[in-house]
């Protein structure tokens, strides 16, 4: 080998070592850095053939720098962070509706209509009394009030699902961009033979965070790039990334209203696109399906409530002997609109705690003196329930309140031009066929007062109610308890075992500071040995030049 040869031995030897010190160093600063992977020399022996000796040893060489890491363990904390995604998203969702309801509490909805109903009973025991029947009204649109509430936060929370969507979109564009420029970084890398470490940690962490929102699957090709695909689309590959858009589309609600919501496309294709996983996949399901659940068994309730007291309220009698008024406004049925009808806000005379007759539907004998102009025409009956008159002359039905006007209480009718003038008219109502007990009864207070234990939701199979106010909510809170219960622990579980995943690869991936520090323990004797090696070599040479 000779000196000369020597001195090459000692100063790779020397070379490795000071990368070796340099490796370490770098793994030791990056050991609580989120998603680096430990770096390690891979080392090769160098030798040369001798014509004496054969192959000799001729130092060390540094082959590479390779990251450590378990791409299957990759795969698998990808595929459970697309779940984790979702289960926190709908955890979150359910969490918000739990917030929306407070129950129990004393300021709930099950409290509030205990309260109600309570505000009746108070009433059966003084139905004269102005400031019980005060009590019942003030009840009435504390009751609403809190449905709106209920209602108003149920809209508010889904319509904040637009805007989450949105901005993960615009997260998940962002990350297709960063992962196809790592992509390019990578090749440009790696065609020299040598491994693009960092930008691998970098790009593996915006998959790690990308599977998050949406489901993806990834390969990657021989130059070291990846295909990142969803819903079996392209969004990343070696030469191409496509953005995901929103679009605004309409939709129509159970209840009839129509809202925009946030559609999503993909930018190129413009084919529709609905992710299957992740937390965008969550989004779209608590939009369109959980939290319209809710909005529609609370809707629910409140119809009942109304429904059932009005029917019941128009069977009694006000204060003023007068019956078929109505106590909620029977055209505001819905939980975000409940309200206490116009009658009882204006006067709670009309408040009707005394029983009446039965409901009776009447067909007026044909006035034929009911012309345009003339005053209100006196119909046989008054009392007559409200929205319940149907006017029709010869084959056409007429319109309330563009063809006539009824007074239901005095039982009065009145046309309101004369284009129907002399045609003769077929009068048709529902009205009350008992008068007033007097101010002194109870009856109809105690009946809806009873209400509260009478079974008015659920009906079966035979249309038979098999349900209480109470136990439909009840029912309905206790659902969401174990749907919230359930999402929790599907949360839980897929973290576990993203962490146990993520502890397999930490044993691979992770910095060990004692074996960090092990190792340049090892470098520094390496490089002195070498040095001394170089030096020895020098005193040599001296001493063979002096000869």
């Amino acid at each position: 080998m000779g000196l000369f040869g020597l001195l090459g031995v000692a100063s790779k030897g020397m070379t490795m070592a000071q990368t070796g010190m340099d490796l370490a160093g770098q793994n030791i600063s990056n050991a609580d850095v989120e998603g680096y992977s430990r770096k390690r020399m891979n080392l090769q022996a160098d030798y040369r053939t001798d014509g004496t000796f054969g192959q000799m040893g001729f130092g060390v060489n540094v082959v590479n720098i390779q990251r450590m890491r378990d791409t299957f363990i990759d795969q698998q904390i990808q595929q459970k962070d697309q779940e984790v995604g979702y289960y926190t998203q709908q955890d979150q969702t359910l969490d918000s509706v739990q917030n929306i309801f407070t129950e129990p509490s004393t300021t709930g909805i099950q409290t509030n209509i205990d309260q109600f109903f309570d505000s009746w009973q108070n009433l059966a025991n003084n139905p004269s009394d102005l400031s019980a029947r005060t009590m019942v009204k003030t009840n009435g649109e504390i009751l609403s009030d809190v449905f709106h509430t209920a209602a108003n936060g149920l809209s508010d929370l889904r319509n904040s699902c637009n805007d989450q969507i949105q901005s993960s979109v615009d997260k998940v564009n962002n990350l297709t961009k960063e992962i196809f420029n790592y992509n390019r970084e990578i090749a440009s890398v790696e065609i020299s033979g040598q491994n693009a470490n960092d930008s691998r940690d970098k790009r593996d962490q915006d998959l790690k965070e990308l599977a998050n929102y949406i489901d993806i699957d990834s390969t990657e090709d021989a130059s070291g790039q990846i295909t990142v695909t969803t819903a079996g689309n392209i969004i990343v590959s070696p030469a191409y990334q496509q953005d995901i858009t929103t679009a605004s589309a309409t939709r129509t609600l159970p209840d009839g209203t129509t809202v925009n919501d946030v559609g999503l496309q993909f930018a190129d294709s413009h084919k529709n696109y609905v992710p299957q996983n992740g937390q965008i996949a969550a989004l779209l399901d608590s939009r369109d399906t959980i939290i319209p659940q809710y909005q529609a068994q609370l809707d629910t309730l409140a119809n009942s409530i109304v429904s059932t007291v009005n029917a019941q309220h128009k069977l009694g009698y006000t204060m003023n002997g007068y019956s078929g008024i109505e106590f909620f406004d029977s055209t505001s049925t819905g939980a975000a609109d409940m309200k206490v009808s116009a009658s009882i806000e204006s006067d709670v005379n009309n408040i009707a705690a005394s029983a009446g007759g039965q409901i009776v539907s009447f067909v007026e004998p044909a006035p034929t003196a009911l012309t345009f102009g003339n005053p209100p025409t006196q119909l046989t009956n008054k009392n007559i329930l409200a929205n319940s008159m149907k006017v029709v002359a010869g084959t056409t039905v007429l319109t309330e309140g563009t063809d006539y006007s009824v007074d239901y209480t005095r039982g009065t009718i009145q046309m309101l031009h004369n284009g129907y003038d002399g045609t003769p008219l077929a009068i048709s109502y529902q009205y009350s066929d008992s008068g007033s007990k007097g101010s002194g009864d109870n009856a109809n207070a105690m009946a809806i007062a009873q209400l509260r234990e009478n079974a008015t939701m659920n009906p079966d199979v035979l249309g038979t109610n098999t349900s209480t106010y109470g136990e439909y909510y009840s029912s309905f809170i206790g659902k969401l308890g174990l749907a919230k219960n359930q999402s929790s622990s599907n949360l839980d579980t897929r973290t576990y075992l993203v962490k146990q995943y993520q502890t397999q690869q930490d044993s691979i991936a992770g910095v060990s500071l004692d074996d960090e520090m092990s190792d340049i323990i090892k470098y520094q004797h390496i490089y002195a040995a070498s040095a001394r090696v170089i030096t020895i070599a020098g005193d040599m040479l001296d001493t063979l030049i002096k000869m």
